[in-house]
Formats: C-alpha cells, sequence, structure tokens
C-alpha cells in the first residue's frame, strides 16, 4: 500500500491539533501550514473532509479555527487515513492474471496491506505525540 501524500498532510494536521488538544485552542489552517510546510489550500480541503468524517470540528470567524472532536488516545492513524483517501488508493493489485504465480503474488499483496492496515490501526495521535516528544527530548543539546 502506498500512502498518499494526502493522507501524509492529514496526519501532520491531526497531529498538530493534537499537540493543542489539553489547552482546548482553536487553530487556523494557515497556523497548521505555515509550521509544518503544508500546502494551505490543499490543507483546507483536508480539514474539511476531516470534519466530514467527524475527526474535528471547526469554527469560523477571525479566532476560528479547527480542533480534535475526540481525544489523541480514541484517534487512530487508519480513521485519518480513511476519511481523507478511499480503498482504490490504498490497494496496490489491480487486475492481474489468473495463473498460479499471479495469484501467489496476489495473496502476498494482500498480506502486506493487511500488516499495513493494522499497524495504523494500532498507532493513536497520542502515541504519535508521544514518539515526537521523545524524540524532541533526545536531540535537545545541554551544555
Amino acid at each position: 500500500m502506498q500512502i498518499p501524500v494526502k493522507a501524509h498532510y492529514a496526519a501532520i494536521a491531526m497531529l498538530a491539533l493534537a499537540a493543542r488538544y489539553r489547552d482546548g485552542e482553536l487553530v487556523s489552517a494557515r497556523t497548521v501550514s505555515a509550521e509544518h510546510d503544508v500546502p494551505n489550500q490543499f490543507l483546507v480541503q483536508i480539514l474539511q473532509q476531516l470534519r466530514s468524517a467527524g475527526l474535528v470540528c471547526s469554527s469560523r470567524g477571525s479566532s476560528g479555527g479547527f480542533k480534535l472532536q475526540r481525544s489523541p488516545e480514541s484517534i487512530t492513524l487508519a480513521e485519518i487515513v480513511d476519511a481523507v483517501c478511499s480503498p482504490q488508493q490504498l490497494s496496490t493489485t489491480s487486475e492481474v492474471g489468473e495463473s498460479d504465480l499471479n495469484r501467489v503474488m496476489s495473496q502476498v499483496w494482500d498480506d502486506v496491506i493487511q500488516q499495513q492496515r493494522n499497524q495504523l490501526e494500532q498507532r493513536s495521535l497520542q502515541s504519535l505525540l508521544d514518539q515526537a516528544n521523545a524524540l524532541s527530548a533526545e536531540s535537545m543539546f545541554y551544555i
């Protein structure tokens, strides 16, 4: 399964919102775009898809923005990917022949896709934030 860049940007946006979840603050698409190098026009479309999927809520106006609808512990990467990608975008096999070799390789690719899916389902936004915080702590240089 090749994860589309749209899913990557959606995950980045959700992590940016998750980092501010405890504060309850709304985060503008422009802020996420500027802080994480995501094209703003593309990001607005992605955030609307995430809102339609019930993962984020939004408020309009000068002090408006987006925030998570649920806690970071309860949102998985699988939900985020599903919100912005169609199943066809995540499939690696298309119409293949009916030979034994084709069937064997199709089964291998299906197994790989299932393993990737399991990984996405096991990773919550909170676990990814914890991982990012650990990386940040490791890279700090003390004098």
